[in-house]
């Protein structure tokens, strides 16, 4: 707890004032991202399914493993991209005026 002697009172007539800066929705590349995000994460969900419950030749096992790799990227790459245009978002930027 705060020491009585370091506390600061305010005064009678202090109003609190309300947070005037809105509140901004994302981008829509940042939705657009977040998409790719699921849709990476939905194909490498399936083709993973798909190679350890389906007997493929030798040939198509390597497609196969190669969709999920390639979306693992895509989902990694998606996923960064995301964050920072959250992080853009976020920040108003400052002008000089």
């Amino acid at each position: 707890m705060a020491e009585p002697d370091k506390v600061v009172r305010l005064p009678a007539e202090y109003e609190a004032q309300p947070d005037e800066t809105p509140q901004s929705r994302p981008s829509r590349l940042h939705g657009a991202l977040t998409t790719g995000m699921a849709l990476s994460a939905l194909v490498g969900i399936a083709s993973m399914f798909a190679f350890i419950t389906v007997g493929w030749s030798e040939s198509t096992r390597g497609y196969v493993l190669g969709i999920f790799f390639a979306s693992v990227l895509v989902f990694l790459t998606c996923a960064s991209a995301a964050v920072f245009t959250a992080a853009r978002d976020t920040y108003a930027p400052h002008s000089d005026k």
